[in-house]
């Protein structure tokens, strides 16, 4: 309910959220009132939903956020394994079937590095960000491809998680959700494939890379009974509304 008004809400994101979007959790929205697609059409919800409040804190489910928070950070020269790049150019096709997030480079240069960015929102009971919440083939396509282009010469290739939850203390595949991705997972962070995990501080106020954070790996072993009664906590049903366009700086209104 917006306003005392039922409001179809726009979701950015491709995973489930189950643990998130329970029935009567609280939500933060972004009001698109005004706005129109980047095809010109116009939007057929006014509101999307940017955050869930999840035990106390905000988490981010907008998924187009975390390419976005990756860009901000290399602008303030805050991503180590991107730092001997200049140019930071977003969604450059590779063909055409797929296009990656971004392609670092320098002028003058022949060297490129293919750089595909993943938003995590699941947190496991352990306090491992899990990848992905819903089964994704483009996702295991994507480190496929990107093992291939890390053999080619002057190329480099990068995977970025950015964890959007703050309960979490690291990053992991989700294997019973998609037990393709995390072979393949495994197998690229053997190769030249550079994987690294990042978690973002999520507020009402804003969002911004707070710190790097480990990846788990590790195949999924048992969960302890009392780690595994760890859930939302029940909450009123709620809209916070922030007006603006679906970016980092409109968060910040």
């Amino acid at each position: 309910m917006v306003g005392g008004r039922l409001e179809y809400c726009h979701v950015t994101n491709s995973g489930r959220l189950k643990e998130l979007l329970t029935p009567g959790a609280k939500v933060a929205l972004v009001d698109h009132r005004g706005d129109s697609l980047k095809s010109g059409q116009a939007r057929k919800t006014r509101y999307s939903i940017r955050l869930a409040f999840y035990r106390k804190k905000w988490v981010c489910i907008e998924a187009n956020l975390a390419p976005k928070l990756l860009a901000e950070a290399w602008k303030l020269k805050k991503i180590p394994e991107l730092a001997d790049y200049k140019v930071l150019k977003a969604e450059v096709p590779l063909n055409a079937h797929t296009r990656f997030d971004f392609q670092a480079s320098n002028s003058g240069s022949p060297e490129k590095a293919w750089v595909e960015v993943k938003c995590v929102t699941l947190v496991d009971p352990k306090g491992v960000g899990r990848f992905p919440d819903a089964p994704s083939d483009r996702a295991s396509k994507h480190l496929r491809e990107l093992k291939t282009l890390s053999r080619r010469p002057n190329t480099k290739s990068f995977v970025f998680f950015i964890l959007q939850n703050a309960y979490g203390r690291a990053v992991g595949p989700k294997d019973d959700t998609d037990p393709l991705f995390g072979k393949t997972l495994r197998d690229v962070a053997k190769t030249k494939v550079t994987v690294r995990a990042y978690r973002a501080r999520v507020d009402l106020k804003g969002a911004w890379l707070e710190k790097a954070v480990a990846l788990d790996l590790k195949l999924p072993g048992p969960i302890s009974a009392k780690a595994a009664k760890t859930g939302p906590e029940p909450t009123k049903t709620k809209g916070q509304v922030r007006r603006g366009s679906a970016s980092t700086k409109s968060a910040h209104n």
